[in-house]
């Protein structure tokens, strides 16, 4: 009996024996077996969370739904313009020297010279929306279509439509299209752009490089933006721009910014990029905006606007401290246009606005856009500080000149040195320099032949050319007198000056000393 348990227990030890022998010869492909089985148990498992967790994503069907309402609104612009070319050697220097292109808005290629010297066609893509289907009416910037001698629109479904005509403000950087036949077109509603706030979520949409019915997605950065804090090149003088990091690229101009309601809340116009690609930051017309110009083009083929006949300016720390003021938010008046309604109404250089009819004016931006929204004829009233003392002014708003709007021209340099207290170098101004420079003859002061590199006067904007009138209060009008007026500007002087386009300007300038 002993004897057969032995054998049993012999033939069990055999097996695992055997058992553990195979397992040694195969262990690497059991384990291997074993470990991938466990694996993919696991990925199983996380799969089904992230299911789970995607089951609950409402941000998708949301950006699904708005891209579908609104993209069959979005048209692409292809303009097109015959331009005569003599020489092409001398149209390249135009292109690409001093001169400039004589049609080079933002969404033109550089031109290919034409072999036969006599005429090219240079060609432009942009992106718009139709806003009124049934009219036909389609929403672009106006440097999509300025100077174009033909314009087409084509639809979502690929449908080809001419232009009736074409009406722009180029002070807003609008234009509006009204489409011939207009028919089977669906339109995109216009929303409150004044309800958006910084952290909404946006959708744009366009052609970027010509790729029709792009649609991105992001945030509003920022609201308010004008030229003064972002490079614009779009030229428009009226700005209030909507920041987003909703990739816009060339060919995106015209196309609508949305919100997540369906509705056009901006125009996608410009991007802030040194190298014209999109890096993060986008601009954008607001909505409301539109509201104001589009009827007034429609109707009457321009836009009238308020007018008050000041030239402005931002104010810095130390700016502020000299004129006694609390604060840097508000406009400074640097100069009153004579027999204009801030003329009328005794509003004065030095003057400093900070609210409009109770509403508080930000900065230069600010107040041209409430001034240019009021409807001519409409007695406003203004909160300003002068001396330091605050009061309020009564002021009746006119209707805007027809020449209102004009760029400045850089004055020509002038090469005479007489002093070097702040890293400025003066000249008498006289009557045949002042002549060849463009001033009035009314003009009396000093003219700026140098700045000192990484001066005070340079940082804050001197020139040579410009003409120093005033030295804190004090009239100047010869070297000797500016010498005398800033030997004792321990701390920094303030500055009247005058550019040759007729432009005033107040400008608080430290010392060279201080310089380090």
């Amino acid at each position: 009996m002993q004897g057969q348990q032995r054998s049993r227990v012999l033939v069990v030890l055999s097996m695992v024996g055997i058992l553990l022998a195979a397992a040694v010869l195969a262990g690497p492909a059991v384990v291997g077996r074993f470990v991938y089985a466990v694996s993919q148990a696991q990925m199983q498992a996380e799969r089904q969370k992230l299911a789970d967790l995607a089951s609950g994503d409402a941000m998708s069907p949301l950006f699904r739904q708005v891209a579908k309402v609104v993209c069959p609104a979005v048209v692409e612009i292809h303009v097109e313009k015959a331009v005569t070319v003599k020489n092409p050697m001398e149209e390249f220097f135009k292109q690409f020297g001093e001169e400039g292109s004589p049609f080079a808005p933002r969404w033109v290629r550089p031109a290919i010279p034409n072999t036969s010297g006599q005429q090219e066609i240079q060609r432009g893509l942009g992106s718009g929306m139709v806003v009124d289907a049934r009219n036909g009416y389609v929403v672009t910037n106006n440097h999509v279509v300025a100077g174009a001698d033909d314009v087409e629109v084509v639809t979502a479904d690929r449908r080809t439509f001419a232009a009736e005509w074409i009406k722009t403000d180029p002070m807003s950087d609008i234009a509006i299209i009204k489409l011939k036949n207009p028919e089977g077109l669906v339109d995109a509603p216009l929303g409150d752009s004044a309800a958006m706030a910084v952290g909404d979520n946006v959708v744009a949409i366009g052609s970027p490089r010509g790729l029709p019915q792009t649609v991105t997605q992001g945030i509003i950065s920022a609201l308010g933006r004008s030229e003064a804090s972002v490079a614009n090149d779009g030229g428009a003088l009226y700005q209030d721009f909507i920041q987003t990091d909703a990739a816009i690229n060339r060919g995106n101009s015209g196309g609508p910014l949305v919100n997540m309601r369906g509705e056009v809340i901006g125009i996608n116009t410009a991007i802030v990029s040194p190298m014209g690609t999109f890096e993060g930051t986008g601009l954008a017309i607001p909505s409301n905006m539109v509201r104001t110009v589009m009827p007034q083009l429609i109707e009457k083929g321009k836009v009238t606007r308020g007018f008050l006949g000041v030239q402005m300016q931002e104010v810095t720390p130390k700016l502020a401290a000299s004129f006694g003021l609390p604060t840097t938010h508000g406009a400074l008046v640097s100069r009153v246009v004579p027999d204009t309604p801030a003329a009328k109404a005794g509003l004065k250089e030095g003057d400093f606005i900070v609210s409009v009819d109770g509403k508080a004016i930000d900065d230069t931006n600010a107040l041209r856009n409430v001034i240019a929204g009021t409807a001519p004829d409409t007695k406003i009233h203004m909160d300003i500080y002068r001396e330091g003392k605050k009061q309020t002014l009564p002021v009746t708003v006119a209707e805007q000149p027809a020449n209102f709007g004009g760029r400045p021209t850089e004055p020509a340099p002038s090469e005479h040195d007489t002093s070097k207290q702040l890293g400025i170098t003066v000249q008498e101004l006289s009557s045949s320099v002042a002549e060849r420079l463009g001033y009035k003859p009314d003009v009396k002061g000093v003219l700026v032949t140098s700045v000192a590199p990484l001066s005070g006067a340079l940082r804050e904007g001197l020139r040579p050319g410009m003409v120093i009138t005033q030295v804190d209060k004090t009239p100047v009008t010869t070297p000797e007198e500016f010498l005398a007026a800033t030997r004792d500007a321990a701390d920094g002087v303030r500055l009247r000056v005058v550019t040759p386009d007729g432009n005033t300007l107040f400008l608080f300038v430290t010392p060279m000393k201080e310089r380090k």
